[in-house]
């Protein structure tokens, strides 16, 4: 495990603070990890990144090498904070000597709930709670705990458990940002990308109704691939469950893409996925389809238009970093007093 460098030092008059990340994981939620350990250390505190099994050792994932995020060996210490997601809540639990804190990077993973079949959620979360993995009573059970919650999704829920968590967004990587010329949105073609992990049965039935359209998984790529289909494309589809602030609508619009949505987890509120109403759709409604269909077929034949009413939400993203920074020196404040 690497030794915290000499360089380091001059941060030991303030508290340490531990982010702890699942090891070799590649995903929105351990990045945002990343980018928190990232920012505190760019504000002046100690802060470092711990993967977890804390017993094994990982290397850094290399997209993740552009964060001033040292490892550091797990310790519960006095006068340290150890910040874990919210999908570890029995490891935050154990703490005795630090203060510990969940950051809600997504709601639904903590409930192991998709919000396609209500049955299957609730069995997979009573697995979860027989095993040790999560507290019998939700959130009830972890109001000794400090919170931060990434969405306002997570932030309802903390709520009506009697909890009053501090806000913590996270944002993209400014790589994604792409300035909308003329000559990109000239070279978009009629193109659907779909992610086929997430809402899948729900882009089949629209391939159902129109096999004439092109749909293309969004599996197997780079990032490089990633990007040159998402400045190529017209419009990105998203049915899914949607448990956090998830990071491919952001980057699809900051490539110039329209965003589809339907209204599950966090993008059924206004804060989390602040795209215009009418581009938001109740997958579970009866006529889904019917009208889902004329208005995909418009942003595909005019989508110069429908790109404009996506100007503001290009504009919401890139102040994410912004927010993201204030947030995390409020944090820190309210660490060290």
């Amino acid at each position: 495990m690497p030794r915290i460098s000499a360089k380091d030092e001059h941060l030991t008059s303030l508290r340490r603070i531990l982010v702890v990340c699942p090891g070799n994981a590649v995903t929105g939620g351990p990045e945002a990890l990343h980018q928190l350990v990232d920012a505190m250390r760019r504000a002046g505190h100690p802060a470092f990144i711990v993967y977890w099994p804390a017993d094994r050792t990982f290397e850094v994932p290399p997209p993740y090498a552009q964060y001033d995020a040292p490892q550091a060996p797990y310790e519960d210490l006095p006068g340290e904070l150890i910040i874990f997601p919210e999908v570890m809540p029995s490891d935050a639990l154990k703490v005795r000597e630090a203060q510990a804190a969940l950051w809600w990077l997504s709601l639904d993973n903590f409930l192991c709930r998709k919000n396609v079949n209500p049955l299957r959620d609730w069995s997979q979360y009573w697995k979860r709670a027989l095993r040790g993995q999560r507290p019998w009573n939700g959130a009830r059970g972890l109001h000794r705990l400090r919170h931060l919650s990434q969405t306002e999704h997570a932030t309802a829920y903390l709520r009506a458990c009697g909890i009053e968590p501090e806000p913590l967004i996270d944002y993209i990587n400014v790589g994604h940002f792409v300035d909308q010329t003329p000559a990109l949105l000239a070279g978009k073609q009629k193109r659907i990308l779909y992610n086929p992990t997430k809402g899948k049965a729900f882009v089949d039935r629209l391939r159902a109704a129109r096999p004439d359209w092109d749909f293309l998984p969004l599996k197997g790529l780079d990032r490089d691939q990633l990007s040159q289909l998402l400045d190529t494309s017209r419009l990105y589809v998203d049915f899914g469950h949607h448990p956090g602030r998830d990071r491919l609508p952001r980057e699809a619009a900051s490539h110039g893409c329209c965003i589809v949505s339907g209204r599950l987890g966090s993008a059924g509120n206004d804060i989390d996925l602040p795209i215009p109403t009418r581009y938001k759709f109740d997958t579970r409604a009866a006529d889904f389809v019917e009208r889902a269909v004329p208005l995909i077929e418009s942003i595909l034949a005019d989508f110069e238009t429908h790109h404009l009413a996506f100007e503001p939400y290009r504009q919401w993203v890139r102040a994410e970093y912004g927010i993201f920074d204030e947030q995390v020196r409020a944090v820190l404040s309210a660490t060290t007093g």
